[in-house]
């Protein structure tokens, strides 16, 4: 074969026989090779000089810490690899302080659950008299008794019959959250029998209280209704704002 078409695949031989040489190249080296006697003697000199070349040089272990970082690079290796714990000082106060912030929260939750309580219980109970207010007006035997008292105006509905009554008063004074305005039944000895406690709503300009009593009314003179502390008291012990004889 002419030497020039020899030249390409002896040029591409020594890099063939350090795998260095691309695919293209290299396939057609190798196709080459198979009808080649002299290039597959070059080829067979490269590779047993690459070969004493290797092993020439006298095997050297790798360095530990360089074992170790190509360990720890290893995805097997990152599986297992666990950080250590270390434990500070600085760790129980951040315990501490995050416990503290979930009593916080669970504080704030309940008083407002609790308030949330409060509104729907007086809500129930400003419904209620409405209610009673409302079915004793269409009673034809419903007393009507005008209040005119320490500028208080207003009107009691009163059903001895159904011992019911419902107090309507307009300009009732907001009172500090620690009052509150009771209700009582009065006897001819003076006596007070309490029927409950009412406040003003703020929204509205006037105030209502109604109750269908367990006292028998025909046993009553009169009506009063005075200042207690927030939840009432066991007799009366604040301000008189009004009273109604029956």
């Amino acid at each position: 074969m002419p030497l020039k078409k020899h030249t390409p695949f002896i040029e591409n031989i020594p890099a063939y026989a350090l795998g260095s040489l691309d695919v293209e190249d290299a396939f057609a080296l190798e196709n080459h090779l198979k009808t080649c006697a002299s290039c597959r003697s070059e080829l067979a000199a490269y590779r047993a000089i690459s070969a004493g070349l290797l092993t020439a040089i006298p095997p050297k272990s790798p360095p530990a810490s360089l074992r170790r970082q190509l360990q720890i690079k290893l995805p097997s290796a990152r599986r297992l690899f666990r950080v250590p714990v270390q434990w500070s000082f600085a760790q129980p106060a951040l315990v501490i302080m995050a416990l503290g912030v979930l009593l916080f929260f669970n504080v704030v939750s309940i008083l407002q659950l609790r308030s949330l309580q409060q509104q729907q219980a007086q809500l129930s109970h400003k419904l209620q008299s409405e209610q009673t207010a409302l079915a004793l007006l269409s009673y034809p035997g419903v007393k009507v008794i005008p209040i005119e008292t320490n500028g208080i105006t207003g009107t009691l509905l009163l059903d001895g019959d159904r011992n019911a009554l419902a107090l309507f008063a307009w300009n009732l004074p907001q009172l500090p959250d620690n009052q509150t305005y009771q209700v009582w039944l009065i006897d001819s000895q003076a006596e007070r029998v309490s029927l409950g406690v009412f406040r003003p709503e703020p929204s509205l300009p006037f105030t209502s209280f109604s109750i269908i009593s367990s006292e028998n009314l025909s046993n009553f003179v009169g009506l009063g209704v005075t200042v207690e502390p927030s939840g009432g008291s066991s007799h009366p012990t604040g301000t008189r704002l009004l009273i109604v004889n029956f």
